[in-house]
């Protein structure tokens, strides 16, 4: 965002005084941080509330994207490249009119810029700079492995288990793609923690991000010792032995990072 305009809405707004200002402005040129984060360490207002004063401003809707995924049918309506182009995420769609969120809500130019290339009916809320951006990783990074998913959950269903060796059906290509798709988008989505649940009628996984559990696609419930296994190999952990809790790690790549796993058994 433009750090003039900002600074000029927040002190209109009566949040921020000139002399605020002026430090900002003074550090602009020399930081790596938005104009958002640089207000915030003056300590004069937090991200949600610099904000939320810029969408009264402009009598738009302020809403909190953190966490938002919109529908597939949502998502579908901006293609990947444009919500990058133009740093915009979909928020809502009424049938109608498409709800959108820019990275830099003082952009009109952005604005109309994306609704010529939709040729689509639009308003604009507010969000956090950051949480835009965020999300429009998330949700597009997620898209953009819905197809691999489904694939694979395909190929899972039709697997019958034989009276090979645990080991080999655990390392069979489905099995080995799924987990690694299961564990790169629970990385993506910065979870704290994953749990795979078996039940006797089905088999449940869940990932943790920022307290709150959120379902992924499930396996097939016949592959539930097939798919603990893999996790067991993964780690280390002896595949054979089922009734005593067992504790180990492993290490995973995404974007060129190292993520460290540290796997329980119970």
């Amino acid at each position: 965002m433009n750090p003039g305009p900002v600074l000029e809405i927040l002190k209109n707004e009566g949040v921020l005084t000139d002399e605020q200002a002026d430090v900002v402005l003074s550090q602009v040129a020399d930081s790596s941080k938005d104009v958002a984060q640089l207000i915030v360490d003056t300590g004069a207002l937090d991200r949600n509330a610099i904000f939320y004063h810029i969408s009264q401003a402009l009598g738009l809707a302020h809403v909190n994207l953190k966490g938002h995924t919109p529908p597939a049918e949502i998502i579908s309506a901006i293609p990947a490249a444009t919500a990058r182009l133009y740093k915009a995420v979909p928020v809502s769609y009424d049938g109608h009119v498409l709800t959108v969120a820019l990275a830099d809500p003082l952009d009109h130019q952005a604005g109309e810029d994306l609704g010529f290339a939709l040729s689509q009916e639009m308003k604009f809320c507010v969000a956090d700079s950051k949480q835009v951006l965020d999300a429009i990783e998330r949700i597009y990074v997620a898209g953009e492995g819905t197809g691999q998913m489904n694939d694979i959950l395909g190929q899972l269903k039709s697997i019958a288990l034989s009276d090979g060796d645990d080991e080999s059906e655990a390392n069979s290509a489905p099995i080995v793609r799924y987990i690694d798709l299961v564990l790169e988008q629970a990385m993506r989505e910065q979870a704290s923690d994953i749990h795979f649940e078996p039940f006797e009628s089905e088999f449940k996984i869940r990932y943790r991000v920022d307290g709150a559990l959120y379902e992924m696609s499930p396996p097939p419930v016949h592959l539930s010792n097939t798919i603990i296994s893999r996790i067991k190999v993964m780690s280390n952990l002896n595949i054979a032995e089922r009734r005593i809790p067992q504790d180990g790690r492993m290490v995973m790549t995404l974007a060129d990072k190292d993520v460290d796993f540290r796997v329980s058994t119970l």
